[in-house]
């Protein structure tokens, strides 16, 4: 029985594309990415982020800045925060693949071992963790704050209603912005802390932290995914 050469052909080209697609899955990089935020309030100078054993940007970061969101290998990393006058304590974090993970970085201050101890402040991370994504426009709102609870109010362009919203400290809180691509105003008291322009539906994230002076501020970017602290 003859079987047709062009069959033959094809089937081996096939088997070659075949093994050549697996080749390429087997050798493709697992990288996740990791974005971290500064809201180291005491100390002085800027603030160093170690990742490794590595600083990523020896010019260090000013108060309420981030880094944008830096691809690594998926797994096991050593995240440090260094800033002058604060004790750096390390933490472990693990990365998924293709995941992007928060980080807000911040201080806390120590118990006093005895009286006239001077205050000693050490930095943590707060974990903020991709979930499934939201429909719509959202806006989260997570507190790195000193204070147990703060209240803000968001202000939506064209409307006269205003939102008030209580957020925990180190967790997040979820509003709702419909589906308008109207400027949004984030307010601490009577004065706006952030705005926030939503041209693509997806997850606005607030994050509340503050100054040197305890003044509350804020820093806002975007996520396409809804994210949770954890």
């Amino acid at each position: 029985m003859k079987i047709n050469s062009n069959i033959i052909m094809m089937t081996a080209w096939l088997a070659a594309s075949s093994l050549f697609a697996a080749s390429e899955r087997q050798e493709k990089p697992e990288v996740g990415f990791i974005r971290i935020v500064h809201a180291v309030a005491p100390g002085e100078g800027k603030l160093n982020i170690m990742v490794d054993g590595e600083d990523i940007f020896p010019k260090g970061y000013d108060l309420g800045q981030r880094t944008g969101g830096f691809g690594i290998k998926a797994g096991v990393h050593m995240i440090a925060l260094k800033k002058e006058g604060v004790e750096s304590r390390p933490t472990q974090v693990t990365l998924k693949d293709d995941e992007t993970l928060t980080l807000i970085g911040f201080a806390e201050k120590e118990p006093k071992k005895k009286e006239g101890d001077p205050p000693v402040w050490k930095t943590r991370i707060l974990r903020l963790k991709q979930s499934e994504p939201e429909h719509g426009f959202r806006m989260t709102l997570v507190s790195a704050c000193d204070q147990d609870e703060v209240t803000v109010k968001t202000v939506v362009q064209g409307k006269k209603s205003i939102e008030t919203a209580s957020v925990k400290r180190l967790t997040t809180t979820l509003m709702d912005l419909g589906r308008s691509r109207r400027e949004v105003l984030v307010k601490a008291g009577d004065e706006v802390i952030t705005t926030i322009s939503p041209e693509d539906p997806g997850n606005y994230v607030v994050v509340l932290y503050q100054g040197a002076d305890g003044k509350i501020m804020a820093l806002s970017f975007y996520d396409p995914k809804f994210v949770i602290a954890g």
